[in-house]
């Protein structure tokens, strides 16, 4: 098998060190001026870098010589095809298995398969399985406990988050479970005017709710303590401390998932051997309930209502979410620690011109508000470098069970804003921002007064001519009815259409074009794994190294070196491609294990046999 020599960059990191400046600068120039706040994320086992970015990097700082590049080179080809043609297996394989599905699924016939329930059942836990075997190459994860309190922590300070509802009985049915893999950064440029109007808004309904609520707290504050200092019946007080535990009792639900199972991420991480012995469905079931926990939020007149009442002392403030990184939030080396993800949101851009209000410089702070309002501004938001989503679509035959696999649905989407979760899942309603349900409600109301104020209705006996007017004023509060519809209507369709661009921007890929997703995903992170650590391997001069974190430790560092990426590398599962390939060897003595990369002469040799056994 010849493989040409494909000559490694000597500029590369003149090439990267230019890139990296231009993205900084471009960065410093977009947000000038914009305060920033950062969010800590625990670094990944992603390997966010390309194949070709990460093998010239590698020739280029790692060899002494054009001809030890060459051999490397020549390796690494041979490594990329026999990982290759272990995908193409797998393929095929899945491919038979899906068509088995899509085949069943458009039959109309269906009772013709009942006998055929084992079967089924048998192909699409082997389906299942292989994906979730792809899952792990890929470095995809199940959403952890930490995710979901990041979701709801960032809901409340986004002015952008889609107002959705999921439907969770609905999705508890269809098995919904998502795996995620990576962080990013959305970023929206331009003017922003209506959304900066939006948060002047909803300030200023803030501030008016706040201003009621005050003498309100007094007098709650009075009657709750009336009623327990008088000689009241039993029967009242019990009453009154069940209408105040109401309100104060709302998290308790969320809070017992964060103490009880703090440790449901782990448990459920994809590849362990819980989740490969256990079908999806089932993995499903015990995820669901845990999206519900932290995801479910009432419509915007319910949240509307918990403000007030918690400015009036009734209820309790929602708990502040904790993130605690439990590794290395002091470490000295740089690609040790978390990796710091900025926000920008519409809270921060008004911030300047909030401080000079505070600071009572009227002039200064109005000059400054219409400045922010007619100038360029930059929304930025953590967000999900790739989600996947596995659902089973409703069927109509009632034999089809949830472990026949029938109408397994999947999706995968791109740089989703966490606050935006719930956009994804199959079965949500969409609700009101509080803003837009204000004002609607507001001028409904407004209009209705001022219909009942003007129109006065006349004896007919009295005046012949009533009747007509009386016909005009009921046609009017009919018009008036149908323009508060359409105008409810309207903005529903607004909202609509705004969930339906974003998830046809976002979406990567879909049905079995997901499979073949995460075929490419899984062999090139096992590729870069693999590859990554057979240099470091091989940089240490043919002496056995006999310590895996170390080899570790070193990928993790010239990652971070030559691309600003932190990664946890996961040294195991590079080390076990290269022993299952026979790219180095493992030996045992003494209590000690040593590791010694196979020279690339010898190492190119065994790959290309292991290439000639798919072709037999």
């Amino acid at each position: 098998m010849h493989l040409p020599f494909r000559p490694f960059q000597a500029d590369f990191k003149a090439r990267i060190a230019c890139g990296n400046d231009e993205e900084e600068d471009e960065d410093e120039d977009d947000v000038a001026g914009q305060p920033k706040r950062f969010i800590q994320i625990p670094r990944q086992k992603y390997i966010p870098v390309s194949k070709s970015e990460l093998l010239d990097a590698i020739a280029m700082s790692m060899f002494d010589t054009p001809e030890d590049a060459r051999q490397f080179l020549d390796v690494s080809s041979c490594l990329d095809s026999v990982l290759h043609a272990e995908q193409k297996g797998i393929l095929e394989e899945m491919r038979a298995d899906y068509s088995f599905f899509t085949a069943f699924a458009t039959r109309k016939d269906g009772d013709a398969y009942e006998d055929d329930t084992l079967c089924r059942v048998a192909i699409a836990t082997r389906f299942q399985r292989a994906l979730m075997g792809l899952l792990k190459d890929a470095q995809f994860e199940e959403l952890s406990t930490k995710d979901l309190m990041l979701v709801s922590a960032l809901n409340t300070d986004y002015l952008l988050t889609l107002p959705i509802s999921v439907d969770w009985k609905k999705a508890s049915q269809s098995n919904a479970i998502i795996f995620r893999r990576g962080y990013t950064t959305e970023k929206q440029k331009g003017l922003l005017l209506a959304e900066k109007l939006d948060y002047i808004q909803s300030r200023l309904l803030q501030r008016i709710i706040f201003v009621i609520s005050k003498p309100l707290a007094k007098v709650a504050s009075w009657m709750f303590e009336t009623i327990e200092s008088s000689d009241s019946t039993q029967q009242i007080k019990d009453l009154a401390n069940k209408m105040k535990h109401r309100f104060l009792d709302v998290s308790d639900f969320q809070r017992s998932y964060i103490h009880e199972d703090k440790n449901w991420g782990d448990k459920l991480q994809v590849g362990s051997e819980s989740v490969q012995e256990l079908p999806i469905w089932v993995a499903a079931q015990r995820a669901i309930a845990h999206y519900e926990a932290f995801l479910s939020s009432n419509g915007p007149r319910g949240r509307l209502l918990r403000k007030f009442l918690t400015w009036t002392g009734l209820a309790a403030p929602a708990p502040e979410t904790q993130f605690e990184l439990e590794n290395d939030n002091n470490a000295t080396d740089p690609y040790l620690r978390p990796i710091l993800l900025s926000r920008i949101s519409l809270g921060d851009i008004w911030k300047p011109a909030a401080e000079r209000w505070y600071g009572n410089d009227i002039w200064e702070a109005l000059r400054t508000s219409v400045s922010i309002l007619f100038s360029q501004s930059i929304l930025q938001e953590a967000a999900f470098q790739e989600l996947m989503l596995l659902y089973i679509k409703e069927m109509n035959e009632k034999d089809v069970s949830a472990e026949s696999g029938v109408g397994l649905q999947l999706k995968i989407y791109k740089s989703i804003p966490i606050p935006d979760l719930p956009v994804i899942f199959p079965y949500k309603k969409l609700y009101f921002r509080i803003i837009d349900s204000v004002r609607l409600d507001v001028a409904t109301l407004l209009g209705l007064l001022a219909y009942i104020i003007n129109y006065k209705f006349e004896d007919i006996r009295s005046s012949p001519s009533a009747i007509l007017f009386d016909a005009i004023a009921i046609t009017a509060l009919i018009v008036f009815a149908i323009r508060v519809v359409l105008g409810y209507k309207q903005t529903s369709d607004r909202y609509q259409l705004l969930v339906n661009k974003t998830l046809y921007e976002k979406t990567e890929a879909s049905g079995f074009g997901s499979v073949h997703f995460l075929l490419d995903a899984s062999e090139q992170q096992k590729f870069k794994e693999a590859i990554l650590a057979y240099a470091i391997l091989l940089r240490a001069n043919n002496s056995q190294m006999n310590c895996r974190q170390r080899i570790g430790d070193e990928c993790e560092r010239f990652v971070y070196n030559m691309f600003k990426q932190q990664v946890d590398m996961p040294v195991d599962k590079a080390l076990e491609t290269l022993l299952r390939l026979g790219l180095a060897t493992e030996t045992y003595a003494n209590g000690s294990t040593s590791l010694q990369a196979i020279p690339c002469p010898k190492a190119c040799q065994a790959l290309k046999e292991r290439w000639n056994t798919f072709l037999v």
